[in-house]
């Protein structure tokens, strides 16, 4: 999915976007997608029956090419969801000037990848 549609898309209830980066990748790059649930790969082989039967757009970590993202969608998509890759990933989504969130308290969010 283009950040531009996900960015109009983002209020709708029958949209989620899974933040699915590694906890190290969480804590270095202090940023997501505002709304964004953060689920771990790791929990999403666990766990994957928690989540809603939504629209999951798909942002992972900082595989330049788009691997990661693309390995949870086919798990997502194994497990009976419906789940689609944000093009870009999360470097694609700043590099549009598109808004993002803190996840951090006190420390500024570094650079992405």
């Amino acid at each position: 999915m283009p950040c531009t549609e996900l960015y109009v898309r983002l209020g709708d209830e029958e949209v989620l976007v899974l933040d699915c980066r590694d906890p190290e990748d969480w804590d270095r790059y202090g940023l997501h997608i505002p709304g964004a649930l953060w689920m771990p790969f790791e929990e999403i082989l666990r766990d994957a029956e928690v989540l809603p039967d939504d629209e999951l757009i798909v942002v992972c970590g900082c595989s330049p090419d788009g691997s990661d993202a693309r390995r949870a969608c086919r798990l997502l998509n194994h497990k009976g969801l419906n789940a689609v890759c944000l093009d870009g990933g999360l470097q694609g989504w700043i590099t549009h000037g598109l808004p993002t969130e803190s996840h951090l308290s006190d420390a500024s969010a570094g650079g992405l990848c």
